[in-house]
């Protein structure tokens, strides 16, 4: 699976322009397996590691975010990389839970919108040049599965696998998109990497019943024909999603937010991030 995962990042050219890498551990199997092996990929290359944990404040009486964040810590330490916790509610004055009462969008879209605000925020700010999330086979199958579900084509056209440094943000790459959720669970015990097993308690939430079905399809259909998810995505990543980019990926044009100075649709005085934090009467709009 190593080796694979190399393979993976060769031949997609990942890590080409990269001095240091920043890995976005949050403590499950995935991440804390992409952490791992690519630890040893960086040291053949000499890329430095730079480890990332956002404890999100996800509670609901099992302490979710908090023991997240000890596992992530426990394996920075095992590896000696250097690392950083960044505390959204000590850092900007909320927590997930807080958001999902008080605010009327999606509490996933929340937590994703956040994440990729403080990820960013921390490779501008520790000079990362890239940014590595451990999104799986299973998870690239069941967003495919969807657009095609809702011919939602811009969508389909961003989900790209190495996205490049552009408009104030940080090249981001998925070194795990050909590799299976069960091959990082097994490669987690057998290597006896921890992790924590618990499940976000907000996760039955994504996408509801329908996002769900589909997923327990496609694994399903994996059951019945070995590598129909592995096809599946290899053949979006080569043969569709190219020719979605090239009819639906628009260039946009960002302006800066007038709060924090970060990228935000042209247009708009502030960004998704400070508009939440507004929302959350954590700090004042602008005029």
């Amino acid at each position: 699976m190593e080796q694979r995962i190399e393979r993976t990042v060769e031949k997609y050219k990942m890590l080409e322009g990269t001095r240091k890498l920043g890995i976005a551990v949050s403590g499950g199997k995935d991440s804390t397996t992409l952490l791992h092996v690519m630890k040893k990929i960086a040291d053949k290359k000499g890329i430095e590691i730079f480890g990332i944990n956002i404890d999100l404040g996800i509670d609901q009486g099992k302490s979710y975010s908090s023991k997240s964040t000890e596992i992530a810590v426990k394996n920075f330490e095992m590896l000696n990389v250097n690392y950083r916790i960044v505390n959204i509610a000590k850092e900007y004055g909320f927590t997930i839970d807080e958001a999902k009462e008080n605010i009327h969008r999606p509490v996933c879209s929340t937590c994703g919108l956040s994440k990729r605000y403080v990820m960013n925020w921390i490779a501008l700010e520790e000079g990362i040049d890239t940014i590595a999330t451990g999104h799986n086979v299973n998870d690239n199958a069941q967003f495919i599965s969807m657009g095609y579900l809702t011919g939602d084509v811009e969508n389909l056209s961003r989900l790209r696998n190495v996205a490049p440094a552009e408009n104030g943000l940080v090249k981001k790459i998925k070194p795990l998109f050909l590799t299976y959720e069960k091959e990082t669970l097994t490669y987690a015990l057998i290597k006896r990497i921890p992790f924590i097993i618990d499940s976000c308690p907000n996760t039955f939430r994504v996408g509801g019943r329908t996002q769900d079905a589909v997923r327990r399809n496609l694994e399903e259909m994996e059951d019945k024909i070995p590598g129909y998810m592995l096809n599946l995505v290899e053949n979006f990543e080569r043969k569709i999603r190219p020719a979605l980019e090239e009819k639906y990926l628009k260039k946009e044009e960002v302006s800066k937010c007038k709060i924090c100075g970060m990228p935000t649709s042209k247009g708009r005085d502030i960004c998704s991030f400070c508009a939440i934090r507004i929302k959350m009467k954590k700090i004042k709009s602008v005029t």
